[in-house]
Formats: C-alpha cells, sequence, structure tokens
C-alpha cells in the first residue's frame, strides 16, 4: 500500500518523523495523568489534513467535545466506548485511542491488566498495518516514568513520545524516545495556555543583577529555553556539606564544586551549596554548567553578575569549559553577551 504522509501543527514534530503522521504506523504518547496528553492528542488530530476518529474510555463523548471546541478544534467523530470491537474503526486515516490502560478489544482480561494491555496493543498495530492508518495510542507512566505495563509494548510500536513538565507550571518537554522514521534524541518544547500545547517562544525573564543569580540556556532538543539559575552558598556546620540541586543531577553538583575546589583554589567542603534552575522539567543539559559555577561563585562572594550576560557551556574534569557551537537561535534572540572563557579561571575572571 502507498505510503501517505499527514503534517500536524508541530513543524519540529514533522521534521523527525519524515514529514507527519505516516499512515501504517503506530505512535504511543505517554505522560502523568493531568500532564496534558489527551490535550495534545486532540491538537494533533485537529491539525491534520484527514479523517480522524477519536475514542475515549475515560470521558464522554459530550466532556471531549466541550474541551475541543474550547481549544477552537472540530472533531465531528469522537466515540466514547470501553471495547474497541464496539467501535467502526474502518475508513479513517487517523485513529487516537485514549488510553491504553483503560479500554478492552475484545478481551476478557480487565482493562489495565498487563495482559489487555499488551493485547490492545499488539490488535492495534495489526489492524494500522492491515487498513493502512495511523494510530495513536495515549497512554499513562508509572512513578518509574516508564510506560505503564509491559515494556515490550514500546517494541511494538514505531513512535514512542513523553509528554513531561510539572502539573502546576505551563511548559512541557515532548520527548521522542523511538523514532522507525528519523533521529530518536529529539525534544520539543510546549508551552500550556488556555488555547492548548504550543510551540513554546525564545524569552527570558527580566531581573534585577543580584548574588547567586545567572542567566543561561537549556537545549531542549529542537529549542534553546533560557533559564535563570539560582545559587545559595551557607556556611556548613555538618560533618559532610550539603550538595542540593532542584531539577539538575546532584551528582554533577558534586562534580562542579569539586571542580572549583581545585582549580578556583576555594575550601568547598566548608560551605552549604543549594542550586535551583527556573524551568519545568529536569535538566539533563549540561551546558547549563558553567552557569551554576558562576552563580555559586556570585553567591559565595556576594557579587552580582550583569543581567545581559549569557552563561552556557559544560565543564569539564580538567577545568575546561566545553563551548558548543553557536546557535542561531540564542544569537538571534534576546541582546546578551555571551561569555567565551575556555576554563573556569578565565570565566571567574571574565565575569567578576
Amino acid at each position: 500500500m502507498p505510503v501517505r504522509v499527514i503534517p500536524t501543527f508541530l513543524d519540529e514534530l514533522n521534521a523527525v518523523l519524515g514529514g507527519g503522521f505516516q499512515s501504517g504506523s503506530v505512535m504511543l504518547l505517554g505522560g502523568e495523568p493531568g500532564i496534558g496528553k489527551s490535550t495534545l492528542a486532540l491538537q494533533l488530530l485537529g491539525s491534520v489534513d484527514g479523517k480522524v476518529l477519536y475514542v475515549t474510555s475515560e470521558e464522554t463523548e459530550n466532556q471531549v467535545t466541550k474541551r475541543a471546541e474550547r481549544l477552537g478544534i472540530h472533531l465531528p467523530n469522537i466515540v466514547s466506548a470501553g471495547d474497541l470491537n464496539d467501535v467502526d474503526l474502518g475508513g479513517y486515516d487517523i485513529i487516537c485511542v485514549d488510553s491504553l490502560q483503560t479500554i478492552t478489544y475484545g478481551s476478557d482480561g480487565a482493562p489495565g491488566s498487563p495482559v489487555t494491555v499488551k493485547d490492545v496493543a499488539s490488535k492495534l498495530v495489526r489492524f494500522s498495518k492491515e487498513v493502512n492508518c495511523c494510530v495513536i495510542i495515549v497512554a499513562h507512566v508509572t512513578k518509574e516514568g516508564i510506560i505503564a505495563g509491559p515494556r515490550t509494548i514500546e517494541h511494538m510500536v514505531d513512535v514512542v513520545l513523553y509528554l513531561e513538565g510539572e502539573r502546576t507550571g505551563n511548559k512541557r518537554l515532548l520527548k521522542l524516545v523511538k523514532n522507525r522514521f528519523g533521529p530518536s534524541t529529539d525534544q520539543v518544547l510546549l508551552e500550556m495556555s488556555e488555547h492548548g500545547l504550543n510551540p513554546s517562544t525564545i524569552s527570558i525573564q527580566q531581573s534585577v543583577s543580584e548574588p547567586g543569580l545567572v542567566v543561561s540556556a537549556v537545549n531542549t532538543g529542537t529549542h534553546f529555553e533560557f533559564v535563570q539559575v539560582h545559587a545559595l552558598v551557607t556556611e556548613s556546620y555538618g560533618q559532610m556539606p550539603r550538595r542540593i540541586s532542584s531539577r539538575y543531577p546532584n551528582s554533577r553538583l558534586l562534580l562542579l564544586t569539586a571542580v572549583m575546589q581545585k582549580y578556583l583554589k576555594i575550601p568547598m567542603y566548608k560551605y552549604d551549596v543549594y542550586v535551583d534552575i527556573t524551568t519545568d522539567f529536569f535538566v539533563n543539559d549540561y551546558g547549563i554548567d558553567a552557569a551554576i559555577v558562576a552563580a555559586i561563585y556570585s553567591s559565595l562572594k556576594e557579587r552580582a553578575v550583569s543581567q545581559n550576560v549569557l552563561v552556557y557551556g559544560e565543564i569539564l574534569l580538567t577545568g575546561g569549559i566545553l563551548i558548543p557551537q553557536q546557535n542561531p537561535k540564542i544569537s538571534q534572540s534576546a541582546s546578551l553577551i555571551r561569555t567565551k572563557a575556555s576554563t573556569v579561571v578565565e570565566l571567574i575572571k571574565e565575569l567578576f
């Protein structure tokens, strides 16, 4: 059968999926309850040029229709059902099933059980290939951050996406962890508003210059998000100095303080260090290392760094700073002066 590619409203997602949704493919969209999976699924279906079907087993047709209307989306084909055998799935270009853990497919097992979840997924994959349509399966994740159910489900499908973020914040990260049509390490930064999830715009929070605050950027895959790094350094009165970081690996913070002690000759063992980053998701981009070192030094010396300076670079064990290639999305944004230091010693001299 010929493969049809249907673009979505997310250009970044289209780029990594080979142009958009591909007929005969199955996509697994996972995330915590309330993070916005259903909203994103509705937006994806409402933005495509094709005949689509939204099957919900968690809400009524009226509830989903009202949500779609609030988002400015018109979906004529919305069905509420607990068993996919009760739904006519034929004749559609894209079918969305919401959600994997609450629906059955002619199975005698209870919804959400490992056997039923695997059975529903395998039948949807087979159906997608047989009729050459695209299927989106919405799924919940466990406390450990993985799709609830057997891990074999992720091996069955063509694309696996995770929607992450703090439910109290407005930023979401759409992570591509499996992709048979292109790279599988990309991420799309989204922003939640009353109109749903949309690509996040590059902006920087304005603030006064103060000790312990440094501006940096976080590479989210397809975007750079400007963030503020806050650090607090106090004298330590315990046997072991504290190293506590929010939204950043604690083990990495330990490494950075060790580098500061060796190359900046600062007795970090005398101080407790607390670090926070103004973002709604966990930061794995080590390019923020240099900003954390600068923020710690700023707090320790009680000297502010200008808010017009952007500090970005990965700290090496040798005390060097690995500066990635200049990203045009950073260059085209606010009038920030990037640091050019190649070592932590040069960084401190340049900033202070």
